[in-house]
């Protein structure tokens, strides 16, 4: 006999059979299957599939999400809540839902039964999905919004306040900023 049959056959020799320890795992098992008594063993077959299945469905998710966001939508998904909750640009509901048709092209149905942060959740979940061209322009304007240390802010309060439409203030800044 060779080596690997011989420690093969001296594990075998060495697993336990005596009655008493064989009788108590009997009496172990059987309490755990009574305590588990209301559960369908027979699903146990199929408990392979479902988790391959799940872990099939989870991967392609992520890897769906992950292709279809681009890095542009991510930085708007990050910024976008701060901008809008900025009281001193968008001081009603009506200015962040006027913004986002402006810039984004999100038509926010019943806006005004909604509270600013439901408004917010909804432009941020569609920024994700609008198109490469609204995102662009609306990152040029973020750009513009943030670089100058608060010149532009002022300038769209002023704009703001003197009457000037969301669509009239972005066509500005749009055409300011290359």
């Amino acid at each position: 006999m060779t080596e690997i049959s011989t420690n093969r056959a001296a594990r075998r020799s060495t697993k336990r059979s005596e009655p008493r320890t064989l009788l108590k795992f009997v009496e172990e098992l059987s309490w755990l299957l009574s305590s588990y008594e209301d559960l369908d063993f027979k699903a146990l077959g199929n408990l392979g599939a479902d988790i391959s299945n799940s872990q099939r469905a989870a991967s392609n998710l992520k890897n769906h999400s992950s292709q279809t966001r681009t890095p542009t939508s991510q930085l708007l998904v990050g910024t976008l809540p701060g901008l809008l909750r900025d009281e001193s640009l968008f001081p009603t509901n009506e200015d962040i839902v006027e913004f986002s048709f402006m810039t984004l092209g999100i038509a926010i149905t019943r806006w005004q039964k909604r509270s600013k942060y439901e408004l917010i959740g909804q432009i941020v979940c569609h920024a994700d999905t609008a198109s490469q061209e609204k995102l662009d322009g609306l990152v040029r304007i973020l750009n513009n919004i943030m670089s100058d240390k608060g010149e532009t802010k002022r300038d769209l309060q002023a704009q703001r306040r003197s009457g000037l439409s969301w669509n009239e203030v972005i066509q500005r800044l749009l055409n300011t900023n290359p």
